[in-house]
């Protein structure tokens, strides 16, 4: 139970007993609007501020409460709590856990199940924001995968923007054969780390992937863990 406390108690969370799972039904619920809907819940603003709220932009909205976190920290304290609280009730409503929750992101849940999702938590609603097949975390990133498409958790927009005819084509392959149970998977690997090795593979592929360094053999560490997710993963094939 105290994994659960922790669980219960973090902002982001990640589950260090889920480090990758494939062939799921992976999904993701946000609260709506979790500000106004939380500060309604506990009755943290007036009505009236919560109203003027609602009508802007959801951009000018979240800088608008951050302003107002600034400057009042009981505000934020509660807010932050009372998200905490409203997301640990939808986790034990639905029977979520850390058998299946894979990660907490603030007012977001990320978790595994295939069964009917209570959304209304004490009139704050939760909306499912994506369904993914598979998921792997390495160090701080998270990557869902989906459809020949990862989402990722964890790295900037620059980076990934860097990475997208590199390495995450790389790991885009990888996702497709596991999911599709590809036996050639450890030749392509071994093949692919021989190329990398020998700087046969195009620049982009040697930009440091979640991380800024300038050694190619940082992705080293990327291309080892991989490849024992796979190793794991495919012994029950």
């Amino acid at each position: 139970m105290k994994g659960g406390f922790i669980m219960h108690e973090k902002m982001l969370w990640t589950n260090d007993n889920i480090q990758y799972m494939f062939h799921d039904n992976i999904v993701e619920y946000d609260m709506v609007a979790a500000s106004l809907s939380i500060s309604k819940r506990f009755q943290l603003l007036d009505d009236a501020l919560i109203e003027q709220l609602k009508l802007m932009p959801k951009s000018e909205r979240t800088k608008k409460v951050g302003l107002i976190q600034k400057d009042d920290k009981i505000f934020s304290e509660k807010l932050l709590q009372g998200i905490r609280d409203i997301r640990r009730k939808f986790l034990e409503i639905n029977g979520l856990n850390e058998n299946n929750v894979l990660s907490l992101h603030s007012d977001a849940v990320f978790f595994c199940s295939k069964k009917k999702i209570i959304t209304d938590i004490e009139g704050v609603e939760f909306k499912h924001k994506g369904t993914w097949s598979s998921y792997i975390r390495y160090q701080k990133i998270e990557m869902l995968y989906g459809n020949s498409y990862i989402d990722y958790k964890g790295v900037n927009k620059q980076m990934l923007f860097e990475h997208t005819m590199g390495i995450n084509m790389y790991l885009r392959k990888v996702f497709d054969m596991i999911e599709n149970y590809d036996e050639s998977i450890f030749k392509y690997l071994s093949h692919f780390q021989m190329q990398y090795l020998q700087d046969k593979l195009p620049e982009y592929y040697y930009l440091p992937f979640g991380k800024v360094d300038k050694y190619k053999t940082y992705n080293m560490q990327l291309f080892a863990y991989i490849a024992n997710v796979v190793l794991q993963e495919t012994r029950s094939w």
